[in-house]
């Protein structure tokens, strides 16, 4: 029997790299896709796994998705089974700001755009085979919002409820469709927001730890392990699922 093919979507960042080592240690064919051509290379050599194809594409450029499908199908002679709407960005945008508005339609077009973009073209395979998976990477902002990224947040609450609305509508063609809603975790875009947000002493660190009562900061490899769970797992009972994960700081501290 063939391995699975598992498409992930900014797979040279963080949460990708780490997403796609997990997937090719439990079985999957990877296939890893970015825009960064240069971080992908440095991807496929840090993996140097015979299971890992990369392709440039971007989530914003529906063309493209649809040929990099076409491509794998003649690659692999099948097509991709578990798609990671993994790709985003994150960036400020105070509503007071005149390039507010720009800057809120980049970081929306980029999150949520980019995975309705992605679920359209691989979805359709899915349904002929009648099987497949979605996991969509969103985050905890998009349930509690974010002072100074709205868009960050509104982008990762409507995919939230696009990925309970999918759910809904591809459940009966035998589509699961999950989400993972992930806190505060160690990444380049949390360096970014660390840089620009001024948060640099050990102890401004210690008090953002704080917050977690588990008493650290996400890694790339938890979020990781979870999407290797929903991939995997044989239960088509977790349909319609958001699971956050922040290390139990949604519930607050005296």
């Amino acid at each position: 029997m063939s391995s699975p093919i598992a498409l992930v979507t900014g797979a040279a960042g963080g949460f990708g790299s780490a997403i796609c080592h997990s997937l090719l240690d439990c079985g999957f064919v990877v296939v890893a896709t970015d825009v960064n051509g240069q971080a992908l290379e440095h991807l496929a050599a840090h993996l140097h796994s015979p299971n890992l194809s990369c392709y440039l594409m971007d989530v914003c450029d529906v063309p493209r998705i649809e040929a990099v499908a076409q491509q794998v199908m003649q690659q692999f002679g099948r097509p991709v089974e578990i798609l990671v709407n993994n790709a985003g960005i994150i960036g400020k945008n105070f509503c007071l700001q005149e390039q507010g508005p720009a800057e809120a339609k980049r970081i929306i077009d980029i999150n949520l755009t980019g995975c309705f973009n992605c679920t359209s073209v691989f979805s359709r395979n899915m349904a002929r085979q009648r099987a497949g998976r979605i996991i969509n990477i969103a985050s905890v902002a998009g349930i509690w919002g974010a002072s100074g990224g709205s868009a960050y947040a509104a982008s990762k609450a409507g995919l939230i409820k696009a990925s309970e609305s999918w759910a809904r509508e591809l459940g009966p063609l035998n589509i699961i469709v999950t989400a993972i809603a992930p806190g505060i975790c160690k990444t380049k875009m949390f360096g970014q927001f660390v840089e620009e947000e001024q948060i640099q002493s050990k102890e401004e660190i210690k008090i953002v730890k704080s917050i977690v009562p588990v008493g650290r900061l996400g890694e790339p490899e938890d979020v990781a392990e979870v999407v290797q769970f929903l991939a995997t797992c044989k239960t088509n009972y977790l349909n319609g699922t958001v699971i956050e994960m922040d290390g139990g700081m949604r519930v607050g501290q005296l």
